[in-house]
């Protein structure tokens, strides 16, 4: 794709900008070549390592886009974590200082995101902008530049999106440019051939990085060897040389499980070599991490002794507002370690000095397998604190030379995995194209020829012939569903079709909810089976062992209620147990059970139960939404109700109570077993009064939000 060229003035007034607002007086070498490569002009895919700069190639494309072309900009990442980083990154840099309205948008799938129109940056993920699409934001045509982070998730279970994303804003956005961020990959080149973009390649890292493998008290580097002794366990041994050269760590583990207990060891070598200001920070830090639930559970807890004593762990069973603790304590060098899951490596910006992986294998259904060298490429990338190191050093542990001389030769001087398209797959492509043809970019076999053939697949399968096949099948399915009416000369969506799509749900998922909401005996827990058992809801919980038998049981004893044919689904769906089970979890939750009892009950971390829970109010309000489209208002005040309960954990006696701000599931539950029942109660009651229930600060609160409203 052509752009022309800026002229001098404006282009170099860009270069400054950039300059001045990061503090710096000069770019890096692979910053020099993106800008020789014309990234102020042209559209290019820049593939180098983590932690080389990319950032800073991103705003000097958008800064041109904004100020010279006044076009907007959309920056799209693979997790919210990081589009959030990247906003708040960019805000602070430039929005008071040079008047560029900047947003985050990563939440309600089911917007339009009108207010967005207004803003000059958009910040978001990759799923929140396709559905973006899907509800035909008008602003989107307006598009100067595409920033895509992480270009290599294309090859990943979001690939699909991504790529189809890219496509459709391609096709919106003839003349759009397109920036896109990789770490190095094989098969950068072929991207950027598909991109319609040049390829900007470059090996620099602003701290050198030295992989190495740990074996039997040494660290085997590929050009020398460092001996640190051989204490208490691999890890340790070399977490206490990292603490002994006033550095810290980051340990990679395949499991949450194993993240914690890695985390209470790494404690004990740290607790007793804390200054007293850091005790101090970390005092403070661990009393937030403790008290983010209105009742700490076990886990706040431990996360809040292990913080204390100066290392703690990070994987998804983390709440937010404790991983974002985490990782303020962990960049301050509070935190001396952090033993994390894989995830980590491709979240936030979190570099260390050391990057220790304790195994390159992971848990898969068919038994454990190695990691791709992809993966160890990015956790090993995390190595080297920018300012701070002159080099850092990411280190496999090894058992065996055996195994030694297997890791560096299939790690650390291993091929990188290409990232190829996934969009083959059926399950993927039938959301993708109701989608398509719900928005208008494929209404006849003629168009989606066109469309396909603009895709990555298409690229490396040489024609889209295979989604092709697939697609008329797919539209037969839609068609039976009800979503998609075809016939020689024309696809379109019905209008039931056009609103599935709009929710960002799989038509699976669709028909089965309203399969379930046409049905007449449904009960509280039919709906929560209904939500559960969506395929948005993988994966589900592991039933116990050794109490499916009884499950089973429970399920037959309860088929009336269930919206699904019991009997025939025994057969054909190995996962009803786990559906079941599932189900029961959130029946507890909204029978208010204890938050810890659920935890322990069905093994789910609280991190884990909040997206879940999360997952199930995007259901409920799906479930309500198809409800209105059918005209089921049967349907619509127990599902109304239901969302409530959900979101605050209660029966349906405190839905009044828990609207108030500050009032959660259990001050709720205190102020209805005092006699303050709903609303009106909390009006008449006595400051005073409230204040044994509630105590001070909350009683005085929520009795202002009542004046407030008067």
């Amino acid at each position: 794709m052509e752009h022309p060229e800026p002229e001098a003035e404006p282009e170099h007034k860009i270069l400054e900008l950039v300059k001045k607002h990061n503090g710096f007086d000069a770019f890096n070498p692979m910053q020099e070549k993106c800008i020789s490569a014309g990234v102020l002009w042209k559209s290019l895919v820049v593939s180098s390592p983590t932690a080389s700069g990319k950032t800073v190639v991103a705003e000097l494309a958008a800064l041109e886009s904004i100020l010279n072309r006044h076009k907007k900009v959309v920056y799209t990442a693979p997790l919210r974590a990081l589009a959030s980083e990247h906003a708040e990154d960019f805000r602070r840099k430039y929005s008071s200082a040079l008047s560029i309205k900047a947003a985050l948008s990563t939440g309600d799938l089911d917007s339009s995101g009108a207010n967005l129109g207004q803003k000059d940056m958009i910040f978001t993920t990759y799923e929140k902008a396709d559905s973006l699409l899907n509800h035909h934001a008008e602003w989107l045509s307006q598009l100067g530049l595409l920033v895509i982070d992480e270009l290599h998730s294309i090859g990943t279970d979001r690939g699909p999106t991504l790529e189809m994303l890219i496509t459709k804003l391609r096709f919106l956005n003839p003349k759009m440019r397109v920036l896109g961020l990789s770490a190095t990959i094989p098969n950068a080149k072929e991207l950027a051939k598909w991109l319609g973009a040049d390829l900007v390649e470059s090996d620099y890292r602003p701290v050198k990085l030295r992989e190495g493998i740990f074996l039997d008290g040494t660290i085997h580097f590929s050009d020398s060897a460092e001996e640190i002794g051989l204490e208490k366990d691999e890890v340790s041994s070399i977490c206490l040389d990292t603490l002994a050269k006033g550095k810290q760590a980051l340990v990679f583990v395949n499991t949450r499980r194993t993240s914690e207990s890695t985390a209470k060891k790494l404690a004990e070598l740290t607790e007793n070599l804390l200054k007293p200001s850091e005790q101090i920070a970390l005092g403070k830090a661990a009393k937030q991490a403790l008290n983010v639930l209105e009742t700490p559970t076990q886990q706040c807890e431990t996360i809040a002794s292990l913080i204390r004593r100066g290392a703690c762990f990070h994987n998804a069973g983390l709440l937010q507002k404790q991983r974002e603790i985490i990782e303020e304590m962990f960049k301050k060098n509070y935190l001396k370690f952090i033993s994390a899951t894989p995830t980590l490596a491709a979240g936030v910006n979190l570099p260390a000095f050391r990057v220790i992986v304790q195994s390159p294998y992971r848990y898969t259904e068919g038994g454990m397998a190695r990691i791709p060298v992809g993966e160890y490429k990015q956790m090993a990338g995390r190595a080297g604190r920018p300012k701070y190191d002159a080099a850092g050093e990411a280190i496999l542990i090894a058992k065996t030379e055996i195994e030694k001389d297997d890791y560096f030769d299939y790690f650390i001087n291993g091929k990188v995995e290409d990232a190829d398209s996934m969009l083959g797959s059926e399950s993927q492509l039938r959301f993708h194209i109701l989608s398509t043809i719900a928005t208008g970019f494929i209404f006849d076999l003629d168009s989606a020829e066109k469309f396909f053939l603009k895709t990555f697949y298409a690229l490396q399968s040489n024609g889209a012939s295979g989604l092709f096949r697939k697609m008329t099948s797919i539209v037969k399915q839609l068609e039976e569903m009800g979503f998609a009416k075809a016939d020689e000369n024309r696809i379109e969506a019905t209008p039931l079709g056009k609103r599935v799509a709009e929710l960002y749900l799989d038509p699976l998922s669709a028909f089965s909810m309203m399969n379930s909401l046409r049905k007449n005996k449904l009960n509280d827990f039919s709906y929560l089976f209904t939500i559960a058992g969506s395929l948005e809801f993988y994966p589900w919980l592991s039933v116990p062992r050794g109490q499916e038998a009884e499950l089973w049981e429970k399920i037959e004893s309860e088929k009336a209620f269930l919206p699904i044919d019991v009997d025939a689904e025994r057969f054909t769906d190995n996962d009803l147990p786990a559906k079941y089970w599932t189900s029961v979890m959130l029946k507890d939750w909204i029978e208010e059970v204890r938050e810890q009892e659920i935890v322990e009950t069905y093994k789910i971390q609280p991190g884990i139960l909040r997206m879940k829970l999360q997952n199930a109010d995007w259901l409920a309000y799906s479930c309500f939404e198809l409800a209105k489209t059918l005209g089921l208002e049967v349907h619509f005040a127990p599902l109304h109700k239901m969302r409530k309960r959900l979101q605050a954990g209660i029966k349906e006696e405190l839905i009044a109570l828990c609207e108030l701000r500050g009032i959660g599931r259990v001050r709720a539950r205190r102020l209805f077993n005092a006699g303050v029942k709903g609303i009106a109660d909390v009006k008449r009651t006595d400051v005073k009064d409230l204040e044994k229930v509630l105590g001070q600060k909350v009683a005085v609160k929520v009795k202002g939000q009542l004046e407030m409203k008067k």
